[in-house]
Parts: structure tokens; C-alpha cells; sequence
């Protein structure tokens, strides 16, 4: 007996060393998967002519799933209830969402079709990002939260330029960038480990800010992508200060770096409309 013990643990290593290996491969081959699958779905959807809108509402579905997916995967994911991966997916549906509109209706023609090829690395990056957020002691858990960031910044451009493009009423234009800033300030809001409904409440605030804000563009020398950045500015401001503020880094010092790039690049934008 005292024999045959270290050899069924001396055997069982390598299994559990190979079942960490495949177990690996197995996430990282469906991210391959799944990345190629909606990139080349956006594709079609940008290339096929007349457009039809059913095909991006189904890709969004897909997203949904491949992103609920990726996150039961992790080996410390604790989802047991449908809806208990629901905040991991706005990112990964509103991508969908704001590249194939932006892609469509502002860029448009063979020009946007061809730059839906970036959106499969693109689709790689966030689902990566997304799998590392499960787990808060993760070692990439910073670099993939840092990751999610940047593409709710990108996201939220892509929507406010598609929203002014489409020339909408100054009601319609403001409710459409409140509700986008609500579901994407949800995403940053996260990351502090709240529950849902304070999450939910937070992200509101955010986007009753942004329609504000939406509503003052009709009165400054703004429109088209000017007032798109100008949207991102605010976002970007509101967003950064109640990220501070939720985590207990809020101060005098903190607030006014955010006011200050938000000022610079709300000056720069003005000016660029005025003289260019």
C-alpha cells in the first residue's frame, strides 16, 4: 500500500497538468471560433445590399451567447442563473451593435465592408477581456478590465457619431444617447462589485447626464462628429469621476485632471470647428 499511493499520484499529475493544458486550449479555441464567426458575420451583414436589419439583431443574439458562453468557462465563474452573466455582456452585444451601424450608415460602401475585417480581432480582444474580469484576482484582470474600458470609450463614439448621422430630433438624439450611456456606464460602473440594482442606479444617473448633455449640443456650434466628441468628452468625464467616486480615489486632485482633458478636448473641438 505504501508503494502504490505515490505511484496513483505520480499518475494522476500529468492527468490533471494535461486536463489544465486542454482545458486551455479548449477556451481559447472557442474565443478563435467565436471571434471569426461574428466578424465574418458583421462582414456580410456590412457587404450585402439592400441591408437588412434582422441579420445585425441576430448577431447580437450570437454575441450574447458566445459572451455567456466564454464566462461560464472560467474556472471561478459561480454563474448558476441565466441572468447572472447579464453584465457581461453589454459590451460585447453594443460592439455589435455600434460598429455594424456606425460601419453601415457613416462609413458605408465597400470602404466599411472592409474594415469589418477589423472587428474580428476586435471581437477576439473584448470576449479575452471579459473571460479575465470573472476572476478579480486574476492576473489579467487589470489588463482586461483596462481592455473592456478603452472598447466602452470606442463603443459609445461609434454610437453618438451613428446617432448624429442620422439626423435625428433633438428629443429622439438625446433619449438615444441617454439610453446608450446607461448600458455602457454599467460596464464601468461593474468593476467596483456592487450589486446589481445599485449598479443599474449608478449607470442611470450616467445616462440621465448624457441626455443632458446631448440636449446642450443643440444649442452650442456642434454637429456630425464634433458633437459626437463632444458626447465622448462628457461621458468620459462623468463616467471617470463616479468610477473615483464609487472606488474611494475621488479628490480634489483627481476631479479637476478629468475636468481639465475633458475642458482641453471640448476647447479643441470648438476651435476645430470654427477655423477648419
Amino acid at each position: 500500500m505504501k508503494e502504490f499511493t505515490p505511484l496513483r499520484v505520480a499518475e494522476a499529475l500529468p492527468d490533471r497538468a494535461s486536463q489544465a493544458v486542454n482545458g486551455t486550449i479548449t477556451r481559447l479555441d472557442r474565443m478563435h471560433a467565436f471571434a471569426g464567426v461574428l466578424g465574418l458575420g458583421l462582414i456580410a451583414f456590412l457587404a450585402i445590399e439592400p441591408t437588412y436589419n434582422w441579420l445585425l439583431l441576430l448577431l447580437s443574439g450570437l454575441t450574447a451567447l458566445a459572451a455567456d458562453n466564454i464566462v461560464r468557462m472560467h474556472p471561478q465563474a459561480r454563474f448558476q442563473r441565466l441572468d447572472d452573466t447579464a453584465l457581461f455582456l453589454f459590451v460585447p452585444v453594443l460592439f455589435t451593435l455600434g460598429a455594424g451601424l456606425f460601419l453601415k450608415q457613416v462609413v458605408g460602401g465597400t470602404a466599411g465592408a472592409g474594415l469589418g475585417i477589423l472587428t474580428i480581432p476586435a471581437y477576439w480582444l473584448i470576449l479575452w477581456a471579459e473571460y479575465q474580469s470573472v476572476d478579480r484576482r486574476s492576473g489579467h484582470f487589470i489588463l482586461g478590465r483596462g481592455i473592456l474600458n478603452a472598447a466602452t470609450y470606442i463603443i459609445a463614439f461609434l454610437f453618438f457619431a451613428t446617432i448624429y448621422d442620422f439626423d435625428l430630433s433633438l428629443v429622439t438624439a438625446s433619449f438615444a444617447a441617454g439610453i446608450v450611456s446607461l448600458l455602457l456606464g454599467i460596464e464601468v460602473v461593474r468593476e467596483e462589485a456592487m450589486d446589481t440594482t445599485r449598479t443599474i442606479a449608478y449607470a442611470l444617473a450616467i445616462g440621465l447626464l448624457l441626455a443632458e448633455a446631448a440636449w446642450v449640443t443643440h444649442f452650442l456650434p456642434l454637429e456630425g462628429s464634433s458633437a459626437a466628441v463632444f458626447l465622448l468628452l462628457a461621458f468620459y468625464l462623468m463616467t471617470g469621476l463616479m468610477h473615483n467616486y464609487l472606488g474611494d480615489r475621488l479628490s480634489l486632485r483627481t476631479g479637476s485632471e478629468f475636468a481639465t482633458v475633458a475642458g482641453a478636448g471640448l476647447a479643441l473641438v470648438i476651435l476645430s470647428r470654427s477655423y477648419l
